[in-house]
């Protein structure tokens, strides 16, 4: 059972009102009814809600707190006091942090803890007191992230902004708390946010959590390189008419979805016209994974190398549908048509022993309760790690992460809000004071109390969201910093593993990685790996990325023996699970190159290029991509050095009629 750390307790009447105005009174805990939509259009030119509005102040001062009021008003009332009170503010994070734990007890979580963290909060109970220490923490983190927003402006600037806010607390709270300061321009940031509240007034209080969705995302073009053609969107106010406008057609409503997923709706990399398009003709589908199957795919392409149909006629929504298309197209397909219609989607890739592919992922609705789908993901790329493009931050993230997300979404807001502030408490205290007036280039490792007390705040962050992923990455950057100790790292390791390992396990794998890489003792540092490899084995894309980095552990010890074994393991038993086996074919080339072994090397790629997978009826344009081809380009390569040019040519010959 979740721990509704705030649910109860002198905190419940605070919590009941942030939870409704975050969810302007209609959130609805079974995400997927549609909301009763608004009649009128929205009005780009209604002012915003005076300062002196009681309700507004209130608002702000429930979502932020005293001091979080107190703070933005400060800067609404001078043009000089940014800086001093981001610092202030920050302090104050700091400071509530460590009384949040000294009130909770730290001391019920040992450092020498036996057992993984658990979801139940029966498991490190609360007080009434660490409840109210809770609630006031989250209120300050939420009131210094949104001071760095603030602060980014230009100083003359400052006090327009902070006054803006203020009067839109609503959504100045969603975009506080979405935001990621170290991976994001806030200056870009700021610019749509005002945009928004400018041109769209009070119509972005009634949609805060969209609104700060589409903030997060526009900040930048949003802009697809689908092969040799190029989707953009439409730009914020466009994008947000959108859905307000149609907001009784959307699939699941606009005001029950986390911000953090609603960024996977918003980022429709489409004109206007084809998103309303796609709205007349699709309004209402609940099978958007069909729109998958429902594209004709292009087997001349594939197969003969000519040009796509779709891409001769013009590539649009309506053409692709008419004329059809690769993977690809039937993945910006599927994905922008559920967009449009109300969809959080994702446009996955992955690539594996033979050719790079394209399938879609997305919310459906399965009963009374959501559930993430992916429809494409054929044959062997059901176990080759997929990739899609996070749309706040334009990093590449695991596809895994998306299930994730739709189950903290899914979460009670209460402990959303609770895993916020925690997550940003401790990201704090792990990096020091960024807004101090420290060089923020001196990096120093933080001490043993300070690694101690983030993740003792992560520990009650992953009890309140056991899916919030950001929360688990501050304890991968905890062990990048050098700070935790080896036991701390093995322990939140079988954390990770126990509880993400079977149910995610791309993301339990890439946050565990840098954990075990920084355990300075090889032995443990090995024994993770030999751990890590036993859980993973029948993932051929996670086993083979594993035994690359003990391959290269071996290496730095000295013992290329042990090196090769980890080369050999890959090749006899994940050849065609990805091009991560053409790394250790090349790695094992150069082990016997070292011990001029060249007839050694010809029988290794000899071995090598009969269990790569022979790609059949595809392009020779896609064919040069898979492990066969490049795995035999290398063995014609070692043929010719050891005098068998014959043999060579006669390898080159067949590779050729293979891709004709």
């Amino acid at each position: 059972m979740t721990g509704k750390l705030l649910s109860t307790g002198p905190m419940r009447h605070l919590v009941a009102m942030v939870i409704s105005f975050l969810a302007l009174g209609s959130l609805n805990p079974s995400f997927g009814q549609t909301q009763t939509p608004q009649s009128s259009p929205p009005n780009p030119k209604k002012q915003p809600t005076s300062l002196a509005d009681n309700k507004v102040g209130d608002e702000f001062r429930f979502l932020f707190g005293e001091f979080g009021k107190a703070s933005v008003t400060s800067i609404s009332l001078c043009t000089a006091e940014a800086p001093k009170v981001l610092v202030e503010c920050g302090d104050r994070v700091d400071v509530d942090a460590r009384e949040f734990l000294v009130v909770w007890n730290a001391k019920e979580i040992p450092t020498d803890r036996k057992k993984p963290v658990r979801r139940s909060s029966k498991a490190v109970p609360l007080t009434s007191k660490s409840k109210e220490a809770l609630g006031i923490l989250v209120q300050s983190a939420a009131t210094v992230q949104l001071v760095r927003i603030i602060n980014s402006a230009a100083q003359s600037e400052q006090v327009s902004v902070a006054q803006e806010f203020l009067a839109h607390p609503k959504f100045a709270h969603a975009l506080a708390l979405v935001i990621e300061p170290e991976a994001e321009d806030l200056a870009k940031i700021l610019r749509i946010a005002r945009l928004l509240i400018a041109e769209r007034g009070q119509i972005v209080e009634r949609f805060p959590q969209l609104a700060a969705a589409i903030v997060v995302v526009d900040d930048a073009p949003v802009v697809m390189q689908i092969n040799e053609n190029i989707a953009q969107g439409c730009g914020p106010l466009p994008t947000f008419d959108h859905f307000v406008a149609n907001e009784k057609k959307m699939l699941f409503g606009l005001k029950n979805i986390a911000p953090e997923l609603l960024i996977y709706m918003v980022d429709v990399a489409a004109a206007q016209n084809e998103m309303d398009w796609a709205l007349r003709t699709y309004a209402g589908n609940r099978a958007v994974g069909e729109l998958y199957d429902k594209i004709e795919y292009d087997f001349d392409h594939l197969e003969k190398g000519r040009p796509k149909k779709v891409s001769v006629a013009g590539w649009n929504l309506q053409n692709i549908l008419r004329y059809g298309g690769v993977c690809a197209d039937q993945a910006y397909f599927a994905t922008t048509v559920g967009k449009s219609i109300g969809v959080p989607c994702v446009f996955t890739t992955a690539t594996d022993g033979v050719l790079s592919h394209a399938w879609i992922g997305f919310v459906a609705n399965s009963g009374n309760r959501p559930m993430w789908i992916e429809v494409g993901r054929y044959g062997g790329y059901q176990s080759v790690e997929g990739f899609i493009r996070d749309p706040q931050t334009g990093n590449l993230i695991s596809n895994t992460q998306m299930p994730m997300l739709l189950t903290y979404g899914m979460e009670p807001l209460s402990d959303r809000l609770s895993s916020a502030g925690l997550r940003i408490a401790a990201g704090r205290l792990l990096r020091g004071s960024v807004d101090s007036k420290a060089d923020p280039k001196v990096a120093t490792p933080p001490s043993a109390e300070t690694i101690s007390q983030v993740l003792a705040l992560i520990h009650v962050a992953v009890e309140a969201c056991l899916t919030d992923a950001r929360s688990w990455e501050v304890v991968a950057l905890a062990a990048k910093s050098g700070a935790m100790t080896t036991q701390q790292k093995q322990q939140w390791s079988a954390d990770i593993l126990t509880l993400c390992g079977d149910s995610y396990p791309e993301f339990a794998w890439r946050t565990i990685s840098p954990m075990i890489n920084s355990i300075s003792d090889v032995e443990k540092r090995q024994e993770a790996l030999d751990n890590a490899l036993g859980i993973f084995n029948s993932r051929g894309d996670l086993a083979g990325q594993i035994l690359l980095q003990q391959a290269t552990l071996y290496k730095s010890q000295g013992d290329p023996l042990a090196a090769g074994r980890c080369y050999e393991m890959i090749l006899n038993r994940y050849a065609n699970d990805g091009p991560f086996a053409i790394v250790a074919l090349q790695e094992a080339s150069k082990l016997l190159a070292e011990k001029n072994d060249a007839f050694a090397n010809v029988t290794l790629h000899e071995r090598a290029f009969g269990i790569m997978e022979v790609p059949i009826e595809i392009s020779p344009r896609f064919a040069r991509q898979s492990n066969w081809y490049r795995s035999g380009v290398m063995l014609a390569q070692a043929l010719r050095i050891v005098g068998r040019s014959n043999d060579a040519l006669l390898l080159e010959q067949r590779m050729s009629d293979v891709m004709k």
